[in-house]
């Protein structure tokens, strides 16, 4: 057995079977126990330390009986049920969770080389560690795309794990850095601390990170390596939009406004995410039938066509990804309306903002529409991927970049 295949061996058994299942109640457990802290535990939710109310005692206390309960949970049902544990959702479910926890963990250590309090500033913010992750990602994202453009013209699987885990090791720095930026914005000021998605820079961070996850869940489940070349350019173009953002002082931690002062940010903020990023690797498969097709039409022996999925397999992986940012999306447009309420006093208001979140959502909404009721597919659809991503850039970008509205402390300032 070779490395590689007792690693992959490895990884299985722990995402199936019993051990998911335990795991997986285990999360829900933490989740649960957490939440019971923020409506029950001593001096009840606090918002302006709501991450160290997680990682102190109390925490610890709440978040380990809640795993306890969990696990002693997934013990009873396993043993009335065994079925239960070759069901789905555990092992689809825990690595993601798993990913999460090793997130936490990286920015729990990593928190320990910050700099001292008399040597932070928030006029001069440089030496945090945080943006020094985050210039690592920028490189490594930019590198993982050349690999992935590499393996297209040379297919070696050298080429391709490099290019996969690099894609990885990215994603991962991403999601650490944003955590310190979380912790780092309590080290100026214990009222100014908040989570690190208030931004054009951090949620920038938080896109790259999810458009590069989802894209590489699909890549191990449906061998669609090639695809990584579309995708991960989507993403470096993004980095390089992220470092002008920083050069221009946007990568600052700055106070929060009080029209984002709420729990609601937390949950509305990363949903939208994930269906953008969705989005994006929809786009991405999009960009590779297109390519495909122009291939098979002008040169069918073309070697690259090896490499591809087919284009039953792009078609199939462009419906999937929207098929996963839609919910999410009408979700957070939901969430989003709760909040306007509660701090505008009404759902909707036709906001820019609102109007082309509006817009995003029938596109999407259409495309699946035209794709379940009326079985569209292929090259229209593909279209159809790319021109609706060019569409949510102008949501998520141009909007707050040039239009105003209620949403206007998004703006580049």
């Amino acid at each position: 057995m070779t490395a590689t295949t007792a690693e992959s061996s490895i990884w299985e058994t722990l995402n199936q079977g019993r051990w998911a299942f335990v795991r997986f109640y285990a999360y829900i457990g933490l989740s649960l126990g957490i939440s019971a802290m923020a409506m029950y535990g001593q001096g009840g939710y606090d918002e302006d330390a709501f991450l160290y109310q997680i990682l102190g005692s109390q925490g610890l206390i709440w978040g380990g009986t809640g795993i306890l309960l969990g696990c002693a949970v997934a013990a009873v049902l396993s043993a009335i049920k065994p079925a239960l544990l070759n069901g789905r959702v555990a092992p689809n479910t825990v690595p993601w969770l798993d990913g999460s926890l090793l997130m936490v963990v990286l920015a729990v250590v990593a928190a320990q080389f910050e700099p001292a309090a008399a040597q932070i500033s928030y006029e001069d913010q440089s030496n945090l560690i945080a943006a020094k992750i985050i210039m690592a990602m920028n490189v490594v994202y930019i590198f993982s795309a050349v690999a992935y453009i590499a393996y297209l013209f040379a297919p070696e699987s050298f080429i391709g794990r490099v290019a996969t885990w690099s894609a990885w090791f990215a994603t991962y720095a991403g999601g650490t850095a944003l955590l310190l930026r979380w912790h780092e914005s309590y080290l100026f000021d214990m009222g100014m601390g908040h989570a690190p998605v208030s931004n054009l820079y951090e949620v920038f961070i938080l896109l790259f990170m999810i458009t590069a996850a989802v894209y590489l869940s699909f890549e191990r489940r449906y061998q669609a390596k090639a695809m990584g070349a579309f995708v991960m350019l989507l993403v470096s173009a993004g980095v390089f939009f992220g470092i002008w953002l920083d050069s221009i002082g946007q990568g600052d931690i700055k106070p929060l406004v009080p029209a984002l002062q709420s729990y609601w940010m937390k949950i509305h903020v990363p949903m939208n995410f994930v269906g953008y990023g969705a989005f994006a690797v929809a786009c991405g498969a999009g960009m590779a039938y297109l390519l495909r097709h122009r291939i098979e039409a002008n040169n069918s022996s073309s070697k690259m066509l090896k490499i591809f999925p087919t284009l039953e397999q792009l078609d199939q992986l462009a419906y999937k990804s929207v098929a996963v940012g839609f919910p999410a999306f009408t979700l957070a447009t939901i969430l989003g309306a709760v909040w306007a309420a509660e701090a505008w006093g009404g759902y909707w208001s036709w906001d820019p903002k609102e109007t082309w979140a509006l817009i995003v959502w029938l596109v999407y909404g259409a495309y699946l529409h035209a794709r379940v009721s009326h079985g569209w597919h292929g090259k229209a659809l593909a279209w159809w991927a790319v021109a609706g991503f060019l569409v949510t850039i102008f949501c998520f970008l141009g909007v707050n970049m040039y239009l105003s509205g209620l949403h206007s402390y998004g703006r580049l300032s």
